[in-house]
């Protein structure tokens, strides 16, 4: 009955030290990504101070004393939030998804590469004033401030999945030019409501605006979207509109 349990006992062992050790391993890895949201952090390349104010819901509102600041904090906090999504996205629309995926989207990558969108978002920046580029390279430098001292382990589980994949990568600094491609990118993705534009076209020339409305009901008012409640709209002086 002795050697039986103790036979047990290491069985258990074998079992359980594993399971706690892995457990415990992915647990810090899935939480090394999550971004710091308390207190001060001190970043290079400010001019003044930036507050960062979170709601319930997660969301960051920004106050900043000059242009500079407040689009280098966008794109900080960007970075905090959704670099996975970030990175994905301009390796999309550059077509260089292939370097994570291998050769199963190779087919997409020369689509995009053809349509071009990085192509039209570098003649597109190299037409803006001083005005535009400085505020995408405050932008730009603010995302950089945040994954710059950051393995990739720190910026998204999904890098980590990626890593155990054995796909050997970089994460290259964010450029002025990312941004726009996103932007072109984002037009053709939400370009997809084409057709229900068209039909509330038809609607409206054949029925009228009365009818069209009845078809396609707008919000109620109890249904209506809401970012920033009162409280935290009074606690900074503002009134709501």
């Amino acid at each position: 009955m002795k050697k039986s349990r103790r036979i047990l006992i290491i069985l258990a062992g074998v079992v359980l030290v594993p399971a706690i050790l892995g457990g415990a391993a992915w647990l810090f890895l899935s939480r090394s990504p999550l971004p710091k949201t308390r207190g001060r952090i001190k970043v290079a390349g400010l001019i003044a101070v930036v507050e960062i104010l979170r709601d319930r819901d997660g969301v960051p509102h920004l106050f900043a004393k000059n242009m500079h600041d407040l689009y280098f904090a966008q794109g900080y906090v960007h970075a905090q939030d959704r670099f996975w999504q970030m990175e994905f996205w301009r390796r999309t629309g550059s077509g260089r998804l292939s370097e994570f995926f291998g050769k199963t989207v190779l087919g997409t990558d020369i689509y995009l590469r053809t349509v071009g969108f990085k192509r039209i978002a570098e003649q597109e920046y190299a037409s803006y004033d001083k005005e535009v580029r400085d505020i995408l390279e405050a932008y730009a430098e603010g995302v950089n401030a945040y994954i710059g001292k950051r393995k990739p382990y720190r910026l998204g589980v999904e890098f980590i999945l990626l890593k155990l994949q054995g796909v050997d990568f970089e994460i290259e600094p964010w450029t002025p030019v990312n941004t726009l491609t996103w932007l072109k990118l984002m037009s053709q993705d939400l370009g997809g409501n084409l057709e229900k534009e068209l039909y509330s076209v038809d609607i409206l020339r054949l029925a009228g605006l009365g009818l069209l409305k009845s078809f396609l009901p707008a919000y109620r008012e109890e249904d209506m979207p809401l970012i920033v409640n009162e409280q935290e709209l009074a606690a900074k002086g503002i009134a709501k509109s």
